[in-house]
């Protein structure tokens, strides 16, 4: 008898304390990163009894990327400016991270131009979110950045750039001294602002405005900034279910995270833009995003048989002229990506600063010309254009590599 109560209270031991599936989630510590990781993982682990996330803390976002796009992590967050990798998929947007700009009193803040060159740059670590934006801004100007003097030390600064959340005023009493940049008025925001024009070659960015008053006596006027949604990444290879009940949780109860920061309300929700996202996104996050849309014939049943009709004999008429001028768009865009590639492959040969700025300059004008070529309609925005332009900023990025090392070497050779 006692042989037997023993067995079955294993039993009902057993049932009652299952295998738990670990998932483990990856992020950086930089500004309210580590409580949204937190409080995500104590979410999932309340709403599902066999699941246990482990959090790794402290990785810059390249080794993010590396580590979910090996398999070895399961769940990331990441700033939504990085470049795609295989292996890596989207599940929703988190919030928008704002840039800040603080300057000291004396340092000239009349321009972005001036701002940078006054004083010394503090720009975060190196490939970091904020570094990366605060380069293509530099790009953006047109800035010489050999006279740009770059900070690693907050300290040394006389500018620091912060891309965070909202600051509270405890968090703003470490900026005394210093005013807060604004990159344009407020009124011309929706006139062909500077920020828009940011935008408009860094899709990824938007145009952000801290209101008046908002940051007390930082903000005696609205300050017009920009913003970049940090985003939840998931191994591609994750499945579908997991992906879609972790997705279901967090955004239906945003509520949860609104204590660490108000732009977390308006950023978790279920309709946000997923064109914004710069990995495709996962398809257990589409099943549940997408859940409630009913598809074109769904919606438009009443209008029966004779509608269908004509929208298909509507549509058998332009495919043809469609696919000719998609074709021709097309052998477009490859003429610049076939320039590009000529570029990459000599920048193993460049053995001197001024063939590397003349190839700088060669693929920002060939951006200037795609652009204009947008605009004109003789190019489409699709992701073959999106491909392009992420191409051409890495391909600047490698060319400015390639003058740090030449610079390197005349140094050492001098010494």
């Amino acid at each position: 008898m006692k042989k037997i109560l023993i067995a079955v209270t294993a039993i009902i031991m057993s049932a009652c304390n299952p295998t738990l599936t670990p998932f483990t989630f990856i992020y950086n510590d930089e500004g309210p990163n580590e409580e949204i990781a937190r409080k995500m993982e104590e979410l999932l682990e309340r709403e599902f009894y066999n699941v246990d996330i482990q959090l790794i803390k402290g990785a810059s976002t390249n080794a993010i990327l590396d580590s979910i796009s090996s398999g070895n992590v399961d769940i990331g967050l990441v700033e939504n400016y990085v470049n795609y990798k295989p292996g890596i998929n989207s599940a929703f947007s988190v919030y928008s991270e704002v840039l800040h700009i603080f300057y000291q009193e004396g340092v000239d803040g009349s321009s972005f131009e001036t701002l940078a060159y006054s004083a010394p740059v503090y720009i975060g670590r190196e490939e970091s979110p904020t570094y990366n934006m605060m380069m293509d801004l530099f790009d953006f100007y047109g800035l010489d950045l050999s006279k740009i003097d770059v900070t690693f030390n907050m300290a040394e600064a006389g500018t620091i750039s912060v891309l965070t959340n909202l600051f509270t005023k405890e968090k703003l009493q470490e900026f005394q001294g210093f005013n807060l940049f604004s990159f344009d008025d407020v009124d011309n925001l929706g006139n062909a602002s500077s920020v828009e024009g940011i935008s408009l070659k860094n899709p990824r960015l938007s145009p952000f405005v801290i209101p008046e008053k908002a940051y007390w006596s930082f903000t005696k006027t609205p300050i017009v900034t920009l913003s970049v949604d940090l985003i939840m990444i998931v191994r591609a290879e994750m499945l579908e279910v997991s992906v879609n009940d972790f997705t279901k949780t967090m955004l239906r109860n945003r509520q949860v995270f609104t204590s660490i920061d108000p732009l977390l309300f308006n950023g978790l929700r279920e309709d946000f833009n997923q064109g914004i996202l710069n990995i495709p996104l996962h398809e257990g996050a589409r099943t549940f995003l997408d859940r409630d849309e009913p598809s074109f014939l769904e919606r438009y049943a009443e209008l029966g048989g004779v509608a269908l009709s004509i929208v298909i004999a509507i549509f058998s008429g332009i495919v043809s002229l469609t696919k000719w001028q998609a074709q021709k768009k097309k052998d477009k865009i490859d003429e610049f990506y076939e320039d590009l590639m000529n570029i990459k492959n000599t920048i193993p040969k460049i053995s001197g600063i001024p063939e590397a700025i003349k190839n700088v300059k060669r693929v920002q004008a060939a951006q200037n010309k795609a652009f204009e070529m947008l605009i004109a309609e003789k190019l489409v925005a699709n992701d073959s254009f999106r491909i392009y332009m992420e191409l051409s900023k890495e391909t600047i990025n490698e060319l400015r590599g390639k003058m740090r090392i030449i610079k390197a070497k005349k140094a050492s050779t001098t010494s």
